[in-house]
């Protein structure tokens, strides 16, 4: 037995002697201690930048101080005074000024057609009137005279003023038709449609008025231009000569309105009344239209149908057969009471052969239409007709004897 260690001792060295499990007992509470020193060293680290406060340093702007300097004097005080040129009165030879051309305005009523009409022709002569004092010097003989009444008419042609300037929006319209060819006729107008306290257009008819304005553009030279929408009871409504007036339900005017209504008629004004339910024969938009003109105009409300041969049919296009058909026919439903329902009795509507027209003075101051002619101006074609009739009514209502625009037109007329 002594032989067998002493045999394997042979072979062992230094390190044989050491207890390993001894030694790693010892070493490893040194290991958990130094890595809880190193935790707790980094957790200390790590709370105090956490809770550190942090204060950031704002850059003060660049300030810029304004210095306002006292004006400095550079040259001194002068107190001399200054001799005044003595004024030399020279008396100037006036020679007469040749003109280069005589302006004179022809007239031609034509009552029973077109009403008044002006036009123009370019000679000019050089002629004035002044109302207060002048001084002419001794020796001289000046004899003044006047085409034109001052503060009464206006020449276009001496004042060299066309249409186009008179567009600022003081007038709703303006225009000069050739008596001659009926078609030659420009200018510009601001086509409204006519609202109050409970009148409303359809809102589906609003485009209507849109695409008339678009056809007398398209077929006339007159500039017309869609206003706003114009209430009953404001003032500018006596200085547009043209209004379009629409409803599909009932309604009622205020006294306001009904007075303003019929004052407007009575001084030039011109109104289209179109039935917003055409296919309802004594419906309650037809009934509430005719109401309005009654209230508003009293016992001179007297509606007749317009003859063909009135001048409305051939101011600009010709209507021999009377106006063209409207919207006013299709199938209606109702009932044994009149009531508009789905499933009922379908009746036809009834063609309107004529509109109807309010005379004061023998001038044509509305026109009621049963024919509901709204629907077919809103459409984007086969509306040709009465787009055409719509002209019409607007060149009338600019054209006739006693309209806004012509009593607008004699201000600003040259004198023969």
């Amino acid at each position: 037995m002594a032989e067998k260690v002493t045999k394997s001792s042979r072979f062992m060295g230094p390190s044989a002697a050491i207890d390993m499990e001894k030694l790693e007992r010892e070493t490893q509470k040194l290991l958990f201690l130094g890595l809880l020193v190193a935790v707790s060293f980094h957790a200390a680290i790590g709370a105090y930048y956490m809770f550190k406060k942090t204060e950031v340093k704002v850059v003060k702007p660049p300030t810029m101080e304004l210095v306002i300097r006292r004006p400095r004097m550079r040259k001194a005080f002068e107190f001399k005074k200054k001799r005044v040129q003595k004024r030399i009165y020279e008396k100037r030879q006036i020679t007469e000024r040749k003109p280069t051309a005589q302006i004179e305005t022809k007239q031609i009523s034509t009552a029973d057609v077109m009403g008044t009409v002006v036009s123009y022709e370019f000679e000019t002569e050089m002629e004035t009137e002044i109302q207060h004092e002048v001084f002419v010097p001794e020796g001289l003989e000046i004899e003044m005279t006047a085409t034109r009444e001052p503060e009464k008419q206006i020449s276009m042609k001496e004042e060299m003023i066309s249409l186009d300037d008179l567009d600022t929006g003081q007038f709703r319209a303006m225009i000069i038709q050739d008596p001659s060819n009926k078609q030659e006729i420009k200018g510009f107008i601001y086509i409204a449609t006519a609202w109050g306290a409970q009148l409303r257009p359809p809102d589906e008819l609003k485009r209507a008025v849109i695409n008339l304005v678009e056809a007398v553009n398209r077929y006339t030279n007159i500039n017309a231009k869609v206003d706003s929408h114009l209430f009953l009871d404001h003032r500018r409504l006596f200085e547009t000569p043209f209004v379009y007036i629409t409803a599909d339900v009932a309604f009622e005017l205020t006294e306001i309105e009904k007075t303003n209504f019929g004052n407007y008629l009575r001084n030039g004004g011109f109104a289209v009344l179109d039935n917003g339910t055409p296919k309802h024969e004594y419906g309650q938009a037809e009934a509430s239209l005719r109401q309005m003109l009654r209230d508003s105009l009293g016992s001179d409300y007297k509606p007749l149908p317009i003859p063909n041969e009135h001048p409305l049919y051939h101011c600009f296009f010709d209507y021999d057969d009377g106006p063209p058909q409207g919207s006013e026919l299709g199938l209606v439903s109702t009932d044994a009471t009149g009531a508009t329902q789905g499933a009922n009795l379908a009746t036809m509507a009834k063609a309107v052969h004529y509109l109807e027209g309010i005379w004061l003075d023998e001038r044509l101051v509305a026109i009621y239409s049963d024919k509901g002619y709204a629907f077919k101006w809103k459409d984007m074609s086969n509306n040709e007709p009465q787009l055409k009739v719509g002209v019409n009514m607007v060149v009338f209502a600019l054209t006739q004897e006693g309209s806004i625009a012509q009593q607008k037109m004699d201000f600003f007329s040259a004198v023969q």
